[in-house]
């Protein structure tokens, strides 16, 4: 069963395409905790040990060369070439980390920027399914959720009734006053 865990961890990272930082990111530290990799991350890079240096020492260096390496390649294998290229090459894992959450961080400030527009610009025209519609709102939520931004219930309502033309909101209004009475 450890094997199968291990094994199968880093496959269920997202691929990074540059557009889905914070869904990679929590993947990938997923991953890498279940793999017991994610100290190299938080740690200082260690140096090589001093041919004399304690025994304990030298396996800490060990474990963490490990580590640090299969990190390395595990986040190289989750991203898409056009993101690879993008990020200076180095030998710590936790340098390469953060080279890639500078040049992206900026990049999920725009994507929420834009999908919060885009719920609070959304219109109904009574054109299609209002449904429809409502789900296209939802699913712009989920994903400024996926982005660490917070949309709870009351802001989606606010934002549907909103969106939705005069007609709508005297129904939904009567609904509301019909049940609590």
């Amino acid at each position: 069963m450890s094997d199968q865990v291990n094994s199968s961890s880093y496959h269920s990272i997202e691929t990074f395409t540059g557009t889905n930082y914070s869904k990679w990111k929590q993947d990938l530290a997923i991953s890498l905790g279940l793999l017991d990799y994610d100290f190299v991350l938080k740690e200082t890079p260690l140096k090589a040990p001093a041919t004399d240096a304690f025994v304990e020492i030298k396996a800490r260096y060990v474990k963490w060369e490990k580590a640090n390496r299969m990190t390395m390649l595990i986040m190289q294998r989750s991203m898409a070439s056009s993101v690879k290229c993008s990020i200076p090459k180095t030998e710590s894992a936790k340098e390469y980390h953060e080279f890639i959450a500078q040049r992206f961080k900026v990049s999920e400030k725009s994507a929420k920027s834009s999908l919060l527009n885009k719920l609070i610009d959304m219109k109904y025209y009574g054109q299609g399914c209002v449904r429809a519609h409502i789900m296209n709102m939802i699913d712009i939520g989920a994903k400024l959720q996926e982005l660490n931004m917070t949309v709870d219930e009351d802001m989606m309502v606010h934002f549907a009734l909103n969106s939705l033309p005069k007609d709508f909101k005297y129904i939904y209004s009567l609904e509301r006053k019909l049940d609590t009475q």
